[in-house]
């Protein structure tokens, strides 16, 4: 990426040269000129902001191809999967991890206002098809406080979310030491992501053969 951003900005310098020099060459061509300061504040108008939207462009062409394959990166070490298929359903956006033709798990990237500011904290969560939580990774604390809230960004305090399935509270889990609204981020952000899927109002997988549903048990037996 440093690389990219290094040839980027040669090519933009040597275009911004050769305009220059076409400029100086005029400038002393029509030295006597009253037109001389307009063209050289059109010139200026006009080659500056078409650097900055060219470079604009580019960069964010770079940025969103290089925050994909970071995102695939992600979902590969929550789920072994054979592959993940993005969807957007309900105006959700997410990804459908499948192992041998089968739905596996439900990805959902989602953020929260951390210390660092709105969407400070951004948190990836693989949820089963029986709505517990698989697995989940934080993906970025770099806006919170160094040595306290980015240590929310370490396994041994975000691993705790797992399999979990309903709306977590601040007294179901461990916050990290002097980093309580970095803590509370994360567990809004999860708490986002199992909103999300059970809007998505996924059927819930089977049970495995066997065993019985000690809820829809006790129901009938009051009907």
């Amino acid at each position: 990426m440093k690389e990219f951003f290094k040839k980027l900005w040669s090519n933009i310098s040597a275009l911004l040269k050769k305009v220059w020099k076409v400029i100086v060459s005029f400038l002393k061509a029509e030295k006597d000129s009253i037109v001389k300061p307009t063209v050289v504040l059109l010139c200026i108008c006009i080659i500056i902001p078409l650097a900055l939207a060219v470079t604009n462009t580019v960069t964010a062409k770079q940025i969103a191809k290089l925050e994909a394959k970071n995102a695939k990166t992600a979902m590969e070490e929550l789920v072994k999967a054979d592959k993940f298929t993005e969807q957007t359903t309900n105006g959700i956006t997410f990804n459908i991890a499948q192992k041998d033709g089968t739905d596996i798990a439900y990805i959902f990237k989602t953020a929260s206002k951390g210390y660092g500011g709105a969407n400070s904290v951004t948190v990836i969560t693989a949820i089963g098809p029986d709505g517990k939580i698989l697995n989940l990774k934080v993906l970025d604390v770099s806006n919170e406080t160094p040595g306290l809230g980015q240590n929310a960004g370490k396994p041994e305090f975000y691993l705790q979310f797992k399999g979990m399935s309903s709306k977590i509270s601040i007294n179901d889990i461990d916050t990290v030491t002097s980093a309580t609204i970095t803590s509370k981020a994360v567990m809004n952000a999860v708490n986002d992501a199992l909103a999300q899927f059970n809007e998505l109002s996924i059927t819930p997988a089977p049970l495995p053969e066997g065993d019985t549903n000690e809820t829809e048990v006790k129901t009938d037996e009051k009907q």
